[in-house]
């Protein structure tokens, strides 16, 4: 970390995780039938803001917070979750994958929006594809007999989740991690 701002930053974001996860349904928006999360947004930002080590110190932060919200209010599926495979490592991926984006964009001559946009939605993608392909190749069966869907396609479940939940939340974080990351890029600019 460079400096004292970065890691003031890394600790702000780290108690905007933890809050979210600690709040119930504060994490989640409900949407219809759908709970879309948004607890990966900090790390999207963060990466976007200051970059894939960051970005990735964040999600490993993230992906620990989670182990323990799964361990301390166990849920039907918190066996899959206390796995750092499923909890911790696609969680570093979107830090480092959403940075690396993002600063590859960075000096492109293309619309600022877009410049933020387009690594927030492939920062939560990261998220949606990592867990839920984690969880497919880890736990299908196990996953299907605790969600109550035994004798029904893992891939055909796990599949719509990513679509319905997965799109839904890649498109919060857009509207939300966009206009934060410009105003915190502005803000760092100036020192």
């Amino acid at each position: 970390m460079k400096n004292t701002k970065d890691i003031t930053l890394l600790g702000i974001m780290t108690a905007v995780i933890i809050i979210m996860l600690v709040v119930p349904g504060l994490g989640f928006i409900p949407i219809g039938l759908i709970k879309a999360t948004i607890v990966h947004i900090p790390v999207i930002i963060l990466a976007i803001v200051k970059g894939p080590k960051l970005g990735g110190i964040l999600g490993a932060i993230f992906g620990i917070a989670s182990i323990l919200d799964k361990i301390l209010r166990p849920t039907i599926t918190s066996f899959i979750f206390i796995n750092p495979i499923i909890s911790v490592l696609p969680r570093i991926l979107i830090g480092v994958v959403t940075g690396y984006l993002a600063l590859y964009l960075r000096n492109k001559n293309i619309n600022d929006y877009i410049k933020i946009a387009i690594p927030a939605a492939v920062g939560s993608l990261t998220n949606t594809v990592g867990v839920l392909s984690l969880i497919y190749l880890l736990y299908g069966q196990a996953y299907l007999e605790a969600i109550g869907k035994l004798g029904q396609s893992a891939a055909l479940v796990i599949g719509y989740t990513a679509l319905t939940n997965g799109l839904v939340e890649m498109l919060v974080s857009i509207v939300i991690a966009s206009p934060i990351s410009k105003a915190l890029i502005k803000l760092d600019k100036r020192g």
